[in-house]
């Protein structure tokens, strides 16, 4: 008759994996502390939202929002539709065009939004335009573009199928 081999004792040492699940809990308790608190800080901060989420009826496209871009330059702010050109100085003045423009959005936020395009070299007009935009209660999205991006608002009418009459 065969005899049974005997089992040997393996010792196991999980400590190193305990060692290193405990700091992964740590950090993971971590990154959500800082998650709170950015938002217990700031809890009106700005939400982002899909564009799917700009028109009234998802599958029915038939009255989207209209946007209205603000492309902030090193020297300057564009306002589209009209390409109307606002220098630092005159952002300065209060009923500018670009209070007038979101204020008209504001009037309009259930039909309207603002689109801020932000180039190289323009973050102090930049956090001027977010400042102004922050104290009002509108639908805004922000695009990082090239320096030497040129908009072409004609074209741009065409594919967003909108009219600006």
């Amino acid at each position: 008759m065969a005899r049974r081999k005997p089992y040997e004792k393996i010792d196991i040492n999980v400590e190193p994996f305990l060692s290193i699940m405990a700091i992964v809990l740590k950090l993971i308790s971590l990154i959500l502390v800082v998650i709170v608190m950015r938002i217990a800080v700031n809890p009106k901060g700005k939400r982002i939202i899909a564009f799917a989420g700009l028109y009234s009826g998802h599958n029915n496209v038939t009255n989207p929002k209209v946007p209205s871009y603000i492309d902030c330059q090193q020297d300057k702010l564009v306002l589209y539709p009209g390409e109307v050109k606002v220098a630092w100085e005159d952002l300065q003045q209060s009923g500018n065009p670009v209070e007038k423009l979101l204020d008209k959005v504001q009037a309009h936020k259930d039909d309207e939004y603002v689109v801020v395009m932000v180039r190289p070299r323009s973050v102090k007009l930049y956090r001027t335009v977010r400042n102004l935009i922050g104290k009002r209660p509108i639908e805004v999205g922000y695009d990082a573009i090239d320096a030497d991006f040129k908009v072409d608002w004609n074209e741009a009418e065409k594919g967003l199928a909108i009219s600006t009459d």
